[in-house]
């Protein structure tokens, strides 16, 4: 099935000329499953400096942006009320600035977080000082324990070396 080949029609506002009003209306053969590469190609052939830098913008009769495809076959256009095509150079209406990024918020708020970060690592220095310290009392608490059990067990085993067996209780059994 071969596709059908719609005529449109075009006015062109050239931009990139500094020219306000439109210039010229040109008509282009589009098909209706043409994609947007071929539909720019047929629009830079009809335009006479065939320029890879311009920026090509379709609007309807109502001044609304339409996409640049085969679809456009599909929409009415005649001579007498023709599509808009606007043509631009890139970066025409903004001058683009260098990258540099001085947004004033994030740099307070960089401020902020790193003084944040420099007081929480203060604090850790002064609990790390305070941690050896309560690491060392608390090792001389566990040593004191350990030692005065020692010395108790100690004591008890001195206590029944003594003791030896004489037959018989020296108390009674509670049994």
């Amino acid at each position: 099935m071969a596709e059908s080949s719609e005529t449109v029609c075009l006015a062109v506002k050239r931009l990139d000329l500094n020219d306000t009003e439109i210039s010229d209306v040109i008509s282009l053969n589009i098909s209706k499953g043409d994609s947007v590469a071929e539909v720019t190609h047929k629009i830079r052939a009809a335009l006479e400096p065939n320029d890879a830098d311009l920026i090509f913008k379709l609007r309807n009769t109502q001044g609304h942006l339409i996409p640049l495809n085969g679809k456009i076959a599909d929409r009415p256009s005649s001579p007498s009320s023709p599509l808009t095509l606007e043509v631009a150079r890139r970066f025409q209406s903004v001058q683009p600035e260098p990258n540099s990024l001085t947004l004033t918020q994030f740099e307070d708020e960089m401020v902020k977080k790193l003084a944040t970060i420099q007081e929480r690592i203060n604090q850790l220095e002064l609990a790390e000082k305070n941690m050896t310290e309560r690491r060392a009392d608390r090792l001389k608490q566990d040593v004191f324990v350990l030692q005065t059990t020692v010395d108790f067990m100690t004591r008890r085993f001195e206590e029944s070396e003594s003791v030896h067996w004489n037959g018989m209780f020296i108390r009674y059994p509670l049994w």
